[in-house]
């Protein structure tokens, strides 16, 4: 087994690596250890968790856990790309089209950035609640309405793809799925849904997701 340690978002996040990705990833020999990134909500106040408001705190943060656990295989994000912080590496010059394009683009900036062989950026596209876009089925199951599925896919399919629903403050994943279904809760349906739905489902359905599961598997030798 290798260890790889993933820093988090937010609760939700953390919640998708215990519940779903840390379970499925066991069997290809790898350990996730999720942590939440450590704000201070005031000088000299008590650490805060969760939530991006500067990348000068996930700069902090990665460098802390790279340097202080040798041992570790990988530290890898997962952190929503949508809403990542605007003086983040890679933002200003994203390129204009392509979604995929633009993610990776600000990945490779941060992974120069940090400047580390053990560091492997990711950013869910746009935010992991996409990945319920891929698991309407189950979605529609746990929040005990059928008409959900259909409403859910139907989205995915004309946006081309769970990963291109997108990113303005009223159309992102989250957005849309609290209008489709009010009591929608992050911490309970998505991950519920998702981990129904189950790595090889999701890898399928998610190019950009599939390719950063990828990476972490080859961290074993495995390939």
């Amino acid at each position: 087994m290798i260890t790889v340690g993933v820093l988090c978002e937010g609760q939700t996040e953390e919640i998708m690596v215990r519940d779903f990705l840390g379970p499925e990833l066991v069997p290809h020999g790898i350990s996730l250890v999720p942590t939440i990134l450590l704000t201070r909500t005031a000088a000299g106040g008590p650490m805060g968790r969760g939530g991006v408001s500067k990348w000068s705190k996930i700069e902090r943060d990665l460098r802390h856990r790279l340097n202080s656990t040798p041992h570790w295989a990988a530290v890898t994000t997962l952190i929503d790309y949508y809403g990542i912080p605007s003086d983040s590496p890679g933002v200003e010059d994203r390129p204009a089209v392509g979604a995929r394009a633009r993610v990776e683009h600000v990945e490779r900036a941060m992974a120069r950035r940090i400047g580390h062989p053990r560091f492997i950026p990711y950013l869910a596209l746009h935010e992991t609640e996409a990945w319920v876009f891929a698991a309407a089925e189950q979605l529609a199951y746990w929040v005990e309405d059928p008409a959900v599925a259909e409403k859910v896919q139907r989205i995915a399919d004309e946006l081309g793809g769970p990963e291109e629903v997108n990113e303005r403050p009223d159309t992102a994943p989250s957005k849309r799925l609290l209008k489709l279904y009010p009591g929608y809760t992050k911490t309970l349906h998505g991950p519920a849904a998702v981990t129904d739905l189950g790595l090889a489902g999701l890898r399928a359905a998610c190019p950009h997701f599939d390719a950063w599961i990828g990476r972490l598997i080859a961290l074993t030798g495995k390939g």
